[in-house]
């Protein structure tokens, strides 16, 4: 009982000594208290006033490295674009081309299309040419007001005009379901090697002549004895797209008709 009693009656004599005595000497006891009596519990409310304090400061450097993080990789994203559009080493002829940025895909994965963030309030058209860096990468097929679909030169679907750079031989490029991307029709005999690279053709209608599209890694005859295939490593890969530039000329071609 006088355990319990004992921190009370503590406090209530160390009050009335408080009272006692002149205003100095009440102040001279207060300070004397507090560096004595009272003092771990005083230090005990500055160190979590101090905690409290330190908290809020890590939590606002934190913000600030999250916030400056966000900035760095937009930035960082910026330059990616920008460096992609100067480093087009190929001719578009006269064509002006919209940026786009790839934001998901539709379909299975080897007949898989393309969807980006470019629509019809950025002047997109059904069968305009898409390109990426380094070469073509297929057509627009459908334009909504915020988003379109591209069909890859991946899918099965697409075929295109092409030809040899080096020899103007003529062929139609394909992919089949195993992803395999082939420069198909090429006539027996006709002067094409390993290693060539293949463009487009001036017979497409899609794109202007000699866009890049890939070298010949591999040159084999079909069934029949009439044609010779030439299997392509295409420059560009298209599941590793982030970015790609529509041409906003030649919105005439139909997504149905082979080019």
């Amino acid at each position: 009982m006088l355990k319990k009693n004992l921190i009370p009656l503590v406090l209530i004599l160390l009050s009335l000594i408080m009272l006692i005595g002149t205003k100095e000497s009440r102040s001279l006891k207060a300070g004397w208290l507090g560096n004595t009596v009272f003092f771990p519990f005083l230090h005990s409310l500055r160190a979590i006033e101090t905690n409290q304090q330190l908290k809020q400061e890590v939590y606002s450097l934190r913000k600030k490295m999250a916030e400056t993080t966000l900035e760095k990789l937009e930035l960082q994203n910026e330059l990616k674009q920008y460096s992609g559009a100067l480093s087009k080493t190929f001719d578009t002829g006269t064509s002006e081309f919209v940026l786009a940025e790839v934001i998901g895909f539709s379909g299975q994965y080897q007949e898989r299309n393309l969807i980006v963030d470019k629509g019809l309030g950025s002047g997109i058209q059904i069968g305009s040419a898409v390109i990426s860096a380094n070469g073509i990468v297929g057509k627009i097929i459908l334009v909504n007001a915020d988003h379109s679909v591209i069909l890859p030169f991946s899918n099965p679907k697409f075929q295109l005009a092409v030809m040899d750079a080096r020899t103007s031989v003529q062929g139609i490029l394909q992919a089949d379901i195993a992803g395999i991307i082939s420069m198909n029709m090429v006539k027996l005999g006709s002067e094409i090697s390993v290693g060539d690279t293949i463009v487009t053709s001036n017979l497409s209608r899609l794109y202007p002549k000699s866009f890049p599209v890939g070298t010949i890694k591999r040159i084999r005859e079909s069934q029949d004895n009439l044609f010779i295939s030439a299997d392509i490593n295409p420059f560009t890969l298209v599941e590793n797209l982030e970015h790609v530039f529509i041409l906003k000329k030649g919105g005439k071609s139909e997504p149905q008709q082979n080019n």
